[in-house]
């Protein structure tokens, strides 16, 4: 023990607590009312901060919202995207470059040399090939999105909301 605890100690001892005087009962209600007062007003003040922060947020995420619904209209109304019809000017490329054929040239020995090896490598690239690559026919609209210059990401997103496994979508685009 120090030597200001035992003095206090000692003063304590000797003191008659029924001969002092008691706390100011109105001074101490008005002490704790005065705390109240200024707690709940602080309080309040910090909630309507909140609550305005909160509102605007929710104001911000609402126009967010709303754009997206806009975006995701105007990409379903692109035939390319939306999956349920195909593009007629696609199917005639392709039917144009399968169909087109050289032009006929006057034959000589040289060029009857060129021609063969030519007519192999023009064959070759109109075969399909033979790659097996697993069909997802819920993946190709958003392969068609990446195609028509959708950020890849953006798509991933999208895919992720719908319940499909973003990891499948970028195997099924490296390959193509």
């Amino acid at each position: 023990m120090s030597i200001t605890q035992s003095i206090t100690n000692q003063e304590h001892a000797g003191l008659d607590l029924s001969k002092v005087a008691a706390l100011q009962q109105k001074r101490t209600v008005a002490f704790v009312n005065h705390f109240a007062i200024t707690t709940v007003q602080f309080l309040n003040s910090f909630m309507k901060q909140c609550e305005e922060k909160l509102m605007r947020f929710e104001r911000q995420l609402e126009k967010v919202e709303a754009a997206m619904v806009l975006l995701e209209a105007r990409l379903s109304s692109i035939p390319e995207v939306s999956g349920t019809q195909a593009d007629p000017i696609e199917k005639t490329k392709v039917e144009t470059k399968v169909e087109i054929n050289p032009p006929p040239e006057v034959s000589s020995p040289e060029n009857s040399e060129l021609k063969g090896p030519l007519k192999e490598q023009s064959s070759d690239s109109v075969k399909p090939k033979d790659s097996p690559v697993p069909s997802h026919p819920e993946y190709d609209r958003f392969i068609k999105m990446v195609s028509v210059g959708v950020p890849l990401e953006a798509v991933k997103l999208k895919l992720s909301a719908e319940g499909l496994d973003p990891n499948v979508f970028a195997k099924l685009v490296s390959t193509k």
